[in-house]
């Protein structure tokens, strides 16, 4: 759990709540900095514009040796890395030719635009995968993102088809 007090390495500056949030606009009252009221519950409103520290812009301050103050802002209490320290890397978007998507519009059709968990047709699925080079996973996310847009376009294409006649 966090600790209640300020820590060295933190601060809380501008006060962000919308104070004309009631009168559906928008308006914040202009403290600089959070200022504790001690006559409050554990000093955690603010002298200056009676709000809970929560509602303060919380900046960390971390030293280093090459500088002599990195500010560094955060929206909540985690700090993120800079972007030069991130190990994970953004996954490849899957590119399907268009057999593919061919393919699996069909397959998706026979099976009713669904994966039940005890089907027993699991295999059935596995193999179809295996056969058009995907992965089970990427066929049941491609298959959710484009059951709407198939089921649509097949009874708009059908009606539309009859109008031009």
């Amino acid at each position: 759990m966090e600790s209640e007090s300020n820590s060295p390495n933190e601060a809380y500056r501008e006060c962000l709540r919308n104070h004309a949030a009631t009168l559906g606009s928008y308006a914040t009252d202009g403290c600089g900095e959070f200022t504790p009221d001690e006559s409050s519950a554990g000093g955690l409103t603010c002298a200056a514009c009676g709000c809970h520290r929560n509602f303060h812009r919380k900046v960390y301050l971390t030293a280093r040796a090459d500088s002599p103050l990195l500010v560094t802002f955060a929206r909540d209490s985690s700090v993120e890395p800079p972007d030069s320290e991130r190990t994970a890397k953004k996954r490849s978007r899957t590119k399907f030719s268009a057999e593919q998507k061919e393919k699996m519009t069909r397959f998706a059709e026979k099976i009713g635009w669904r994966i039940q968990r005890g089907d027993g047709d699991v295999d059935e699925i596995g193999n179809f995968c295996r056969e058009i080079g995907v992965s089970r996973q990427v066929f049941k996310v491609w298959m959710h993102n484009h059951k709407n847009s198939a089921s649509s376009s097949s009874s708009t294409g059908g009606n539309a088809s009859s109008l031009t006649q």
